[in-house]
Formats: structure tokens, C-alpha cells, sequence
């Protein structure tokens, strides 16, 4: 496995109704202390950098590079026209390009989930609506389908901006290309050197055997494979619950509180990181990106019924000094799962190093 990785968020425009982006709260301490976490304890060599705001981008894209962390670079504009989000992309690949000629180990990743998170694709006036209408035959409490979604009919609109997605990065950017996507698109992976699973999207839970086929079924491309993203919330049913693990939170209250039955459970949450990495591995990937290592708008609390920790995918809970307040200043400390997988991670980079692997 080449890539051994972990997804960090810089902040996306997801409505989380705790500001514009999904992290209130940054700057470029907090940054560059949580990719030194990274790279320093978490034995990480590569880190998938993705957000909508392009200073940030840079800022962490940078001092990712600096030490010596491969870099998917990945923009994400939700729910804004296509056109916007086109030019969005633009601006990233000029700004891959930029770190790639100054020496920085730097992919491009032209989006993610682009039916769900792009208008025009497919129904929905908002990502939300889309999600409801992708999942309408599953079970789950949150999510109100308004239509069921033509997978065929979407199949050729997908196509058509990924073709412009991937014209307009490599008109600007001369690295590698990927795109991360979820089980239900029908992309055509000729546009890209890597192929990118977003796999916390699996509607149910899978087998070994399952894990290895749908993996498996992407080789006909002769193209390298990476875990884009995968991950599950932290609590004992979570990953019988598969892509609805943070399906656990009564939001219609003025404060968020965990649905009873579901007790936060670290040691789960690790056991699944655990046997998904025997099983990405078995499955010769190029890479993993562990989604996330952070997830501040999730605060922990001690408090069981506001611990929405519970329902988050991040690798290090987030401890705000006001539980309240999304821009308040915060600590992160390591749960279960950072520890297995810091050791994982530094197993597979000593096997690397003993039998001549490097990132190409």
C-alpha cells in the first residue's frame, strides 16, 4: 500500500447551521499542529487535503508538503452552480501545479460524490434532498426523499461534467488526476490516472468477501485503486449501520442529544478501522485515507446525550472550551482508533522501506 493516509477537512460549505464552513474555528496553529499530528504520530505519509476555501487549501497543501506528506488536493464547493464550482477547481489546479514544480509529492482531486454534492445531476435543490432521494429505499430516520433517482438517466450528466472537470484540471495542472466517488456513480475512469472510492457510501453492511468483490470490481480499468475515504462513527452498532452511522442525532431539539441506545464506544470504532485495513490490504490498493482525523463540529462531551462524538467518523474527538459555541477554541485528543492505526501505519511504512517502496 503505497499511500497510507488519513482525510483533513480545512473547512467545507456543508449546512451544518454552525457557520459558512464546517470548521468556525481555524487557524494556521491549529493547522499545522494537527498535520504534524499527522505526520509525526499518526506515522501517516500522505493526506488528503479538501475544503472550499482556496487560502486555506494552500495554506495546508503547503505545509503538508513541507513535511514530506504527499498531497491529494481536493476542492469541494457544495450546492453552488457548476460553473462555479468549475472555476473553483481551476484555481486548485493552478495551485497544485504551483507546489508540484516546487518540488511537492501533490495529486489532484477533481471533487467528490459529485451527484450528491453538484447541482443539475440529478433531483434535489439541495444536497440534503439529493441524499434523501440517492438512499430513498433505506433505512433511516433524517432523510425525506422527494423523487428516486435514475442512476441510468444521471449516468451521461455525470459523465459530461467529469469530462469538463478533468479538462479544466489538466489545462492547469500537469500531476495526476483523481476523483473520489461513491458505489452509485457510473464513472468513466479513462479520465483519470487513479481511481477513488469514497467507501463509507456502502448503503449496508458488507462481508470480507463482499469488501473484496466490490473492490474487485473496479480492476477491469487497469488503473490503480485507493480508498479515497472510509471510515464509521464511534459506537458499538455502527458499522452494521454502514453509510448511516451518523444517522444517530435528534436534531429537532434546540440541542443536538444522541438517540437512546447508542453508547459511544471507542474500542469498536477501532476494531472496524483495524479489520478494514487487513481487508483494503488483501485487496492490494494503492492507498487509504482513514475520513477523518477531525471533525469539529462534533464536539465531545461527557455528557453521553450530547456527546456527538458518538456520530462522528474523526480519529481525535474534538474538546471545545465551550461546548455551545462552533468557533470556540478547542483541544483534540487521540481515540482508539489513531492509536491502531499510528501502529498499522508503522508497520506497513517499515515493510515499505525494507522491500524498496517509495511514492511515485
Amino acid at each position: 500500500m503505497t499511500f497510507r493516509g488519513v482525510a483533513y477537512d480545512t473547512g467545507t460549505n456543508f449546512a451544518t447551521g454552525q457557520g459558512a464552513l464546517s470548521r468556525a474555528r481555524w487557524s494556521n496553529d491549529h493547522m499545522n499542529s494537527e498535520l504534524s499530528l499527522i505526520s509525526d504520530q499518526l506515522n501517516a505519509n500522505s493526506v488528503t487535503v479538501y475544503g472550499s476555501d482556496l487560502d486555506r487549501l494552500a495554506a495546508t497543501a503547503t505545509a503538508a508538503a513541507e513535511r514530506d506528506l504527499h498531497v491529494w488536493l481536493q476542492p469541494r464547493l457544495v450546492d453552488r452552480p457548476q460553473t462555479e464550482i468549475l472555476d473553483h477547481l481551476a484555481e486548485a489546479a493552478r495551485l497544485a501545479e504551483a507546489l508540484r514544480t516546487g518540488g511537492a509529492r501533490i495529486c489532484l482531486t477533481v471533487g467528490a460524490v459529485h451527484l450528491l454534492f453538484t447541482p443539475g445531476i440529478i433531483p434535489g435543490d439541495q444536497y440534503h434532498e439529493r441524499m434523501a432521494n440517492i438512499y430513498a429505499d433505506a433505512d433511516h430516520h433524517l432523510l425525506t426523499p422527494t423523487a428516486k433517482v435514475d442512476f441510468t438517466a444521471a449516468a451521461p450528466r455525470l459523465d459530461a461534467f467529469l469530462g469538463q472537470a478533468a479538462a479544466v484540471a489538466r489545462a492547469n495542472f500537469r500531476g495526476s488526476l483523481s476523483y473520489s466517488a461513491a458505489y452509485f456513480e457510473d464513472v468513466d475512469w479513462r479520465w483519470f490516472d487513479y481511481i477513488g472510492l469514497m467507501y463509507q457510501y456502502l448503503p449496508t453492511s458488507k462481508t470480507r468477501e463482499q469488501h473484496l468483490a466490490e473492490v474487485g470490481r473496479y480492476r477491469r480499468w487497469g488503473k490503480p485503486i485507493l480508498i479515497a475515504e472510509f471510515g464509521t462513527a464511534t459506537y458499538a452498532a455502527a458499522e452494521e449501520r454502514a453509510f448511516f452511522f451518523w444517522d444517530i442525532v435528534d436534531r429537532s431539539r434546540p440541542v443536538p442529544t444522541i438517540l437512546d441506545g447508542y453508547c459511544r464506544d471507542e474500542s469498536a470504532q477501532a476494531a472496524y478501522h483495524l479489520k478494514m485495513l487487513d481487508i483494503f490490504d488483501e485487496a492490494r490498493v494503492a492507498g487509504v485515507a482513514v475520513s477523518e482525523l477531525i471533525h469539529p463540529t462534533h464536539p465531545h462531551s461527557t455528557d453521553p446525550r450530547l456527546d456527538l462524538d458518538t456520530a462522528s467518523m474523526a480519529i481525535v474527538k474534538t474538546i471545545r472550551d465551550d461546548f455551545s459555541d462552533p468557533a470556540s477554541d478547542y483541544r483534540w485528543e487521540p481515540k482508539e482508533s489513531f492509536h491502531l492505526i499510528a501502529d498499522h501505519y508503522a508497520h506497513a511504512g517499515f515493510q515499505s522501506r525494507h522491500e524498496g517502496g517509495r511514492i511515485k
